[in-house]
């Protein structure tokens, strides 16, 4: 696809000529020399870590007493699709009680880079994966962990690994839960720590139907976790993935009743208030298939609140790939301008718009191309790739993807009602209905 000189992300990118300290023509000059590898998925180290550090070399010869920064990060170029989240210089904490950092952790209160400066609103948080295989060995003793009891870990991101667990009462009380346990590079740092309790603290405050619920923050041996609500099933994109190798889909309805949970649980996130009737002005951040969880039941659950926002203050950059959350992005967000509700509604359409399609909204052969794409948010109508989209359920994801903010649903409760009047018109869809279809979906044979 040919390009224009104004399509260029560098396009008057004097944000980035000032990061640098250098001119932005010889930025340009640096990727039109073709420096960048296009054959993986990208991290930002890989879109700009050798442009940087060169011209960064160029500027401090221009200037040598402006101080210099290092740049670094570790390659992806062989990253298991299955372990995408799972940092290479961050090796995979073994099941104990006590374990320093990896030696090449970044000190604590290290300084920002470079890069971190630049895409410090790409940085990513990996949600549960409730089929991530579970590292340790059959018959392995399980861990006390304070009042919880770990039964075997299920995820594991470049934020925090994620312990099915259990806690125990008085006569035998069992409750099994999720514990999701903050990184020990990650402890380390106080501006991170400071904002994920800050967020946890007000996100535990929701309680609703279609929200996962938090039920503890705490610390033990200076690692700070969450337990909140085990939901048994599926994140959405394992399904949607599942369902596209058989070449099938979940039929627009069934997508319209997860648009709907979804919404719900937006609607009431960001009119959430305090005890003091002070509005808390709730922005998830990060609606994405990953963060969507359907439970054996049938039950929709979004997760992961504020985590997204926390994860701006991280010093690590995680290394996997930025694409699965550059897919669901806003424009506003993908060009780092401050955030509202009606960030969340334009994620909840292109995550609407991918379930009733069975393809993502956004593509490209980089993440970059993909950032492109989403930064002018130039889309297709659903029914020119699924005709049996009704005109109903197209006028709701054209509404929801406007590139201008106020041109969009202002409210996620506007939303909600035009998807509930499309379900009131239609054949009774709910939890039975759902929970049939990935039944089924994930009892099938895969392909050979």
């Amino acid at each position: 696809m040919s390009k224009r000189k104004d399509d260029s992300p560098f396009a008057g990118g004097t944000a980035y000529s000032d990061i640098l300290g250098v001119d932005p023509d010889r930025i340009k000059r640096k990727v039109r020399q073709g420096g960048l590898d296009r054959s993986n998925l990208l991290n930002s180290n890989d879109l700009f870590g050798d442009i940087i550090e060169d011209l960064q070399n160029d500027s401090l010869e221009s200037a040598p007493s402006a101080p210099s920064a290092k740049i670094s990060g570790p390659s992806t170029s062989s990253q298991d699709p299955r372990a995408e989240a799972v940092p290479e210089a961050q090796p995979v904490q073994p099941l104990t009680r006590e374990g320093p950092a990896p030696e090449d952790a970044p000190p604590s209160e290290a300084p920002a880079s470079l890069l971190e400066a630049a895409y410090s609103t790409l940085l990513e948080d990996r949600s549960l994966d409730l089929d991530a295989p579970s590292p340790e060995k059959a018959g392995e003793k399980t861990l006390e962990y304070g009042s919880y009891v770990l039964l075997d870990r299920i995820a594991m991101g470049g934020m925090a690994e994620v312990f099915r667990a259990k806690r125990t009462g008085v006569e035998g009380f069992e409750k099994v839960v999720a514990v999701k346990r903050i990184l020990p590079h990650l402890s380390n740092n106080s501006e991170f720590v400071a904002m994920f309790v800050a967020e946890a603290k007000m996100v535990a405050s929701l309680t609703h139907p279609n929200i996962a619920q938090i039920f503890d923050l705490g610390k033990i041996d200076d690692t700070y976790y969450i337990a909140m609500e085990l939901v048994e099933g599926h994140d959405l994109r394992t399904i949607l993935t599942r369902a596209r190798m058989f070449e099938t889909q979940m039929g627009v309805d069934l997508a319209a009743v997860i648009a709907a949970r979804v919404c719900s649980a937006l609607e009431y996130a960001h009119r959430h208030r305090d005890s003091d009737g002070v509005e808390l002005r709730i922005v998830h951040r990060d609606v994405s298939p990953q963060n969507i969880l359907v439970s054996s039941e049938g039950e929709v659950k979004l997760v992961d609140f504020g985590i997204a926002r926390a994860a701006s203050k991280a010093s690590h950059t995680d290394s996997g790939s930025l694409r699965g959350k550059l897919l669901y992005m806003s424009p506003e967000q993908a060009w780092g301008k401050p955030l509202d509700n009606r960030s969340d509604i334009f994620s909840l359409g292109s995550v609407f718009f991918e379930a009733l399609t069975g393809r993502p909204l956004f593509s490209g052969a980089s993440d970059m191309s993909i950032l492109e794409r989403v930064r002018e948010a130039k889309i297709v109508t659903p029914s020119s790739l699924n005709p049996a989209v009704p005109i109903e359920l197209e006028a709701v994801v054209t509404r929801a993807l406007q590139r201008d903010p106020s041109a969009r649903y202002q409210d996620a409760s506007e939303m909600l009602l035009d998807l509930d009047t499309y379900l009131r018109r239609r054949p009774a869809v709910g939890p039975a209905t759902l929970a049939s279809f990935i039944q089924e979906l994930f009892e099938r044979e895969p392909p050979a």
